[in-house]
């Protein structure tokens, strides 16, 4: 299994997408997650007798809610990782994809340890601000601040830390060079 992660902006999904097309199985782990939010009946009931039923919603779980609750309380999002993650690998090993795409491996040392490598794709940062304002439809500023909160990624040398005893493999998506997949 090969993980493809990097910064926001960068075009993990995009670079997830020529896979499919090539008809592999790309698992997006953000998408996973919020599918077990909604079907998931045991996550379901331990995300209430965590954070109480206004934490669900019909569709899965309250997005604002926990919005406003992360804000506040750093700890609520570390409480909510240890209910969803588990849950979230149980799903991937089931799954048996053969790419796993997600932003945040380094917070999953269980899901990290499944995968045989990792894909990072990179681009420079005006390039994906601009995609985040295009895209994303986020302000300017939105987006800077959400590219601010990666910074410390901007680094090879951060990636070979977070992914350490992995093989990693850079990805230059700059929207002008052919990537190399």
């Amino acid at each position: 299994m090969i993980g493809i992660t990097g910064q926001i902006g960068a075009g993990k999904s995009f670079v997830g997408q020529i896979l499919r097309d090539r008809g592999f199985k790309v698992l997006d782990a953000d998408a996973a997650v919020h599918e077990l939010y909604r079907s998931n009946a045991d996550l379901r009931k331990a995300v209430a007798a965590e954070f109480g039923a206004e934490a669900l919603c019909a569709d899965g779980v309250n997005r604002k809610f926990f919005a406003d609750l992360i804000f506040k309380d750093e700890s609520a999002r570390k409480r909510l990782e240890n209910l969803v993650y588990p849950a979230l690998t149980e799903y991937i090993v089931l799954q048996n994809p053969d790419y796993v795409e997600a932003a945040l491996f380094e917070n999953v040392p269980e899901v990290v340890k499944l995968m045989d490598e990792f894909w990072v794709v990179t681009a420079p940062e005006q390039v994906r601000l601009t995609r985040l304002v295009q895209q994303r439809h986020l302000s300017a500023e939105d987006a800077q601040r959400r590219i601010a909160l990666q910074r410390a990624k901007d680094d090879p040398a951060a990636w070979r830390t977070l992914l350490a005893d992995k093989p990693i493999r850079f990805i230059a998506n700059d929207g002008e060079t052919p990537l190399n997949i």
